[in-house]
């Protein structure tokens, strides 16, 4: 497994504590449940937040890069450390 997945978010859920992202990559290679989990207090919160919103709703490709030292398992919860967009000429 990796520390990178990228993909297209089909889904973004609030939660109280975490925003919840889901991709459009095969749930074997995500995380648990298939949901990437940015945050409250992670300390670009809001800028990772728009960024992710504005992916979405444009469609735009991102890449996300899980904290801690070990790889995105599908048995376990994954936490965002970053998030990019490509942005794709004529896409």
């Amino acid at each position: 497994m990796a520390t990178i997945v990228t993909g297209r978010i089909v889904q973004v859920r609030v939660e109280r504590e975490e925003v919840l992202i889901s991709l459009d990559n095969d749930p074997a290679s995500g995380p648990l449940n298939n949901w990437f989990s940015l945050e409250a207090e992670h300390h670009r919160f809001n800028a990772a937040f728009s960024l992710a919103l504005a992916a979405a709703a444009n469609r735009w490709p991102v890449t996300i890069r899980i904290g801690g030292s070990g790889e995105i398992d599908p048995a376990v919860k994954a936490t965002i450390a970053r998030i990019s967009v490509r942005w794709t000429a004529g896409d």
